[in-house]
């Protein structure tokens, strides 16, 4: 699906050009774009939008098991904050994008004894000379902390925060919205972290609770200004395809039906409710944020009212959308799918999200925004990963294999079971576990006896503190 390389201001993702496409007669000089025919200057920034995979404090007061002391500890903190700190100084400048939408970070339970997680990573920025930034919580005051989420949105901005509001959702964290002031231009920012599970139609009906907020918001704004800046990103839990890959199990969703995110571009040219899915700036194989089965997911998103289109206030830059992929940091090698988080060794990895940002500047007066590399279409299929590089460089799993440093690398394996619960295979003078999610691949792991021999690839992984190499699915198995 995807090509890699190192990330720079002027990268975008995949198979995409090299260089972000600016608006006819301009040329980029240093963060700004001077304008030939006007003679004026706008000013470039990004927006990035990015699940961190669980920020959380050492307070010991967690609503989830992973991060309570005996799995979370000093070491894990320092290393999470050290991946967030790092993926955001290798974007832009050095120091961090001028304005950042996180998801997963923690809701802080005990105020006045500990540093909360979002004081620890403001800190933690301050450390590595990212931003300064000014900070908007998603947390609703009203409401106590037992009734309150266990994670929340968290926006960090270089620009002036000039209003916050939190909109309650059904199951799911607050909707944080920001107004920025930007150098005199307002725009107004949706941190999103709707209700988890994609592909459950019992969890749409909570989603479509949580579009309907935000859409009510957005249309409130819109009818008192059509032209109003808006952009919606975070994590919508949500494929931008969503209603064609789940057509036959939700007749309504939440992202396409109820948020109206849709994939004509021409369309933002004119005063619509519709919202622009700049997913749709990329191919549709080339579309990927996280996987999930052996699929790219589209869970994390920006999305773009009308206004950004117009000649005043803030603009879109043509075709700067892309997804963040930094070689041997944040995605693995082979199969480029993400460098997910796990607490095992002290802490490694950085997230199972990958970050997905595009570039904005303050509007050239008399220039509308032109349509670039738009692709409308919305396929009922989700992309799969390609392992075949992965595979190709894949090692002979032995007794050296199973440390921290081979985490999620891809082994063959040849040998004979030795015990069918758990499913273990004796190979090269020693044993590991096997295991597979994909139904087809159980049938016939599980269905082996002492003595059979097995062969196949797997990724080394760990369950209940137990190595194995999990089998992605069935044609990875070799021989039966």
């Amino acid at each position: 699906m995807k090509t890699t390389s190192s990330f720079n201001k002027c990268r975008k993702s995949f198979l995409a050009p090299l260089l972000i496409a600016l608006v006819p007669y301009s040329v980029e000089c240093q963060g700004t774009v001077l304008d030939k025919k006007e003679g004026k200057t706008s000013h470039e920034f990004t927006i990035l939008a990015y699940n961190v995979q669980n920020l959380f404090d050492l307070d010991g007061i967690s609503q989830y098991n992973d991060f309570k002391p005996e799995h979370y500890g000093t070491s894990q903190l320092k290393r999470k904050l050290k991946s967030i700190t790092d993926t955001l100084s290798k974007i832009g400048d050095g120091t961090g994008p001028e304005i950042v939408l996180l998801q997963e970070i923690e809701l802080d339970r005990s105020p006045k004894e500990h540093l909360s997680a979002t004081e620890l990573l403001k800190k933690a920025l301050g450390e590595k000379g990212l931003g300064p930034y000014n900070l908007a919580k998603g947390r609703i005051e009203s409401i106590s902390l037992n009734q309150s989420p266990a994670i929340v949105c968290v926006t960090l901005s270089k620009f002036p925060i000039k209003e916050t509001r939190n909109h309650w959702t059904e199951r799911a964290r607050p909707i944080l919205e920001t107004h920025l002031d930007i150098e005199g231009q307002r725009l107004v920012v949706f941190n999103n972290h709707w209700k988890s599970g994609a592909s459950s139609a019992d969890t749409e009906p909570i989603r479509i609770q949580n579009a309907s907020v935000l859409r009510k918001r957005i249309d409130e704004l819109l009818k008192a200004n059509p032209a109003t800046d808006i952009v919606v990103g975070g994590d919508l839990n949500s494929h931008y395809n969503q209603k064609q890959v789940f057509k036959g199990i939700m007749p309504k969703t939440a992202v396409n039906d109820v948020l109206q995110s849709q994939g004509n571009e021409p369309l933002l040219q004119s005063p619509t409710q519709k919202l622009y899915n700049l997913w749709h700036e990329l191919p549709p194989a080339d579309r990927g944020s996280e996987v999930w089965k052996g699929e790219w997911g589209t869970l994390m998103h920006l999305v773009l009212s009308h206004g950004l289109y117009d000649d005043h206030g803030i603009q879109y830059r043509t075709d700067s959308f892309r997804v963040a992929i930094l070689d041997d940091f944040n995605v693995l090698t082979g199969s480029e799918i993400p460098n997910r988080w796990y607490n095992d060794f002290g802490g490694i990895g950085i997230s199972d999200h990958l970050p997905v940002l595009a570039t904005f500047a303050t509007a050239s007066k008399g220039k509308r925004v032109e349509v670039g590399a738009n692709h409308p279409e919305s396929p009922a299929v989700l992309p799969k990963v390609d392992y075949t590089k992965a595979i190709d460089q894949a090692k002979s799993f032995d007794a050296n294999a199973s440390v921290s440093k081979n985490f999620r690398k891809i082994y063959s394996f040849e040998g004979q079971v030795v015990l069918n619960k758990p499913l273990t295979l004796k190979t090269k003078g020693t044993q590991i576990r096997l295991w597979s999610f994909d139904p087809k691949a159980q049938a016939i792991l599980f269905a082996a006896q002492p003595g059979d021999s097995l062969n196949g690839y797997g990724y080394l992984s760990r369950y209940k503190g137990e190595w194995q190499l999990v089998v992605e699915k069935r044609v990875w198995l070799g021989n039966r």
